[in-house]
C-alpha cells in the first residue's frame, strides 16, 4: 500500500483511533480520584524533590530552579511513557489485532496521542508561571507550537519502531526500563548544555536526541529565547529520521506482528 493510501486509511479510521486515544487516557487514571491531575502532580513533585537536593544540598546558583528543571521534565515525561507504553503495545493489543482489519499503527498512534494530551494538560496548567517569570515568553509561543509538533513526530517515530522490534525481540521492554534511566540522566533536565564539558557537548546531542528538543524548550520557557539555529536544524533531522525509519520498518515488518505474538 502507498503511503498516500495508508495515511488516507489512517485518517479513514479516526474514530478509531480517538477512541483508543481516550481509552488509554482513562486506563491511566482508572480508580484515581485526581485523575488526570497527576500529569501535573508527578512531574511537580519530582522537581521539587530534587529542586531541593540541588537547592539546599549541592547549593546550585540557578535562578529559579523548579522552573528550569520543570521546563525539560515535562517533555521528557511525555517521551519517555509514550516510549514505555508504546513497546509492548502490540502484545497487549492481541486481542484487538486478532478481530479488527485496522491499520496496525493506529494502536502506537493512539499511545502516542494520549500521552500527548497528559502532556499538553499538564504544560497548559504550568505555562502561566513561565510568563510570570519572565514575559517575554509570551513571544515565544509560536515556536513553542512548532516544538511541540517536533516533538510529537519524533516520539510518533521512535514509538513505531520499538513497537515493532518488541513484537521479535521481547527483552526490549526490559532492556528499555534502564536505557530509559541512563538517558534521563545525560538529558539537561536538571543542568543546561553550557555545563556538559565542551568536548562531550557534540557528542551528546548526536548520541541524545532528546538533548535537543530538551535545550530548546528551555530555551522557549525558561530564557524567552528562540534558541540556535544549528539545535532547531536537528531537531527537525532527529523528527524526520525517526518518524521516516519507524514507519518504514513498522510497514516492512506488520504483515507477520501476529505471527510472532
Amino acid at each position: 500500500m502507498s503511503l498516500i493510501n495508508r495515511v488516507k486509511k489512517i485518517i479513514s479510521e479516526k474514530q478509531i483511533i480517538k477512541s483508543m486515544t481516550m481509552k488509554n487516557l482513562e486506563e491511566k487514571y482508572i480508580g484515581s480520584s485526581l485523575g488526570i491531575l497527576w500529569a501535573i502532580i508527578n512531574p511537580l513533585l519530582i522537581m521539587l524533590a530534587i529542586a531541593f537536593v540541588f537547592n539546599n544540598i549541592m547549593k546550585t546558583e540557578i535562578k529559579n530552579t523548579p522552573l528550569f528543571m520543570l521546563s525539560a521534565l515535562l517533555p521528557w515525561f511525555f517521551f519517555s511513557n509514550s516510549i514505555s507504553e508504546a513497546t509492548n503495545s502490540m502484545r497487549s493489543n492481541i486481542g484487538v489485532l486478532s478481530q479488527f482489519v485496522m491499520a496496525r499503527e493506529t494502536i502506537p498512534l493512539s499511545i502516542t496521542f494520549a500521552n500527548f494530551i497528559n502532556f499538553l494538560f499538564g504544560f497548559v496548567v504550568i505555562l502561566p508561571l513561565f510568563i510570570i517569570f519572565n514575559v517575554v515568553v509570551v513571544k515565544c509561543l509560536g515556536l513553542l507550537l512548532i516544538l511541540l509538533a517536533l516533538h510529537f513526530i519524533f516520539t510518533l517515530g521512535i514509538c513505531l519502531l520499538f513497537s515493532i522490534i518488541n513484537v521479535y525481540f521481547r527483552d526490549l521492554s526490559q532492556i528499555l526500563n534502564v536505557g530509559l534511566m541512563f538517558f534521563f540522566w545525560v538529558t539537561p533536565v536538571f543542568y543546561s548544555l553550557e555545563m556538559i564539558p565542551e568536548a562531550y557537548r557534540n557528542v551528546i546531542m548526536i548520541a541524545n536526541p532528546m538533548t535537543c528538543y530538551a535545550v530548546l524548550y528551555r530555551s522557549l520557557l525558561y530564557y524567552g529565547s528562540g534558541g540556535e539555529a544549528y539545535i532547531w536544524l536537528l531537531a527537525v533531522i532527529f523528527a524526520l529520521i525517526s518518524v521516516i525509519g519507524g514507519y518504514v520498518l513498522f510497514t516492512k515488518k506488520e504483515t507477520e506482528i501476529l505471527k510472532y505474538l
